[in-house]
């Protein structure tokens, strides 16, 4: 793995370019669309609650039944780190869930084009256990997921997980995270900065992580570096940088089974 490799001891947190993020104005419910100069040209920003980015979807049509489950920001057991939120006693769900056909365990392909921002291989889905994070210099994702732990189960968080960075003209800087995946030969391949296109596969759907008995597919969107919005849902109130998904994924180009 590159030099960039980071180990178990890694720090936990924002990426080194988010530090200095700035809030959009205009998000103080979700029918505000997000607007705000652009720290950057092409970068494209949409609202957080309905917006969405174009792609095309992570898994190939007949291998899952439903593209999303909705559950961004419902309530999820166990502590809440710096990247989420409590709704009331309960930490929010940052993403949304696709599950696989019973028995099946589909290939997951890069959805949009762009490069390898982060990639995290554990060799054991406990909390102890030695893993890789190698991440991008030039792209990095805005948080590192590489070490939270889901106190109620006891198991890692994330799982293994792939951080993707979009360079694609309509949502170039925009992040898109894949977790709870195999530790397989494809996912161990990957290297920061590879770039990637629609037909890459990137990993295969497991259950690492809390989703441990569970395979699904965990997918997340976040704002570019240095953006991050008011969240009107919170309680108590915060800035967040990830977006509600389902959308996005909803209005996903199909992907046939047939995939070089």
């Amino acid at each position: 793995m590159p030099d960039n490799t980071l180990t178990r001891r890694g720090l936990l947190g924002l990426g080194a370019a988010a530090a200095a993020a700035v809030v959009l104005p205009g998000t103080g419910s979700a029918a505000t669309p997000v607007s705000a100069a652009p720290r950057s040209a092409g970068v494209a920003l949409v609202d957080p609650y309905s917006g969405t980015i174009p792609m095309t979807f992570p898994l190939a049509d007949g291998t899952y039944s439903n593209p999303a489950d909705g559950t961004w920001h419902a309530g999820r057991e166990g502590r809440t780190y710096a990247w989420n939120h409590a709704d009331g006693p309960s930490r929010a769900h940052d993403g949304v869930d696709t599950y696989p056909n019973p028995g099946t365990l589909p290939p997951v392909y890069a959805p949009l084009e762009g490069s390898v921002a982060a990639v995290c291989v554990r060799t054991a889905n406990t909390p102890d256990a030695a893993f890789t994070y190698a991440v991008s210099d030039t792209t990095p994702p805005p948080w590192n997921y590489s070490q939270p732990v889901d106190d109620a189960a006891n198991l890692p968080l994330y799982g293994n997980f792939v951080w993707i960075y979009s360079t694609d003209p309509s949502s170039r800087g925009y992040f898109v995270l894949f977790c709870h995946l195999q530790d397989e030969p494809v996912i161990r391949s990957l290297a920061p900065d590879q770039a990637l296109t629609v037909q890459h596969q990137i990993g295969v759907v497991g259950d690492s992580g809390n989703a441990a008995g569970t395979p699904q597919l965990h997918t997340e969107i976040h704002y570019p570096v240095g953006y991050h919005y008011p969240c009107s849902r919170c309680t108590p109130s915060r800035t967040l940088t990830s977006l509600d998904p389902e959308a996005s994924l909803r209005q996903a180009a199909r992907r046939t089974p047939a995939v070089a």
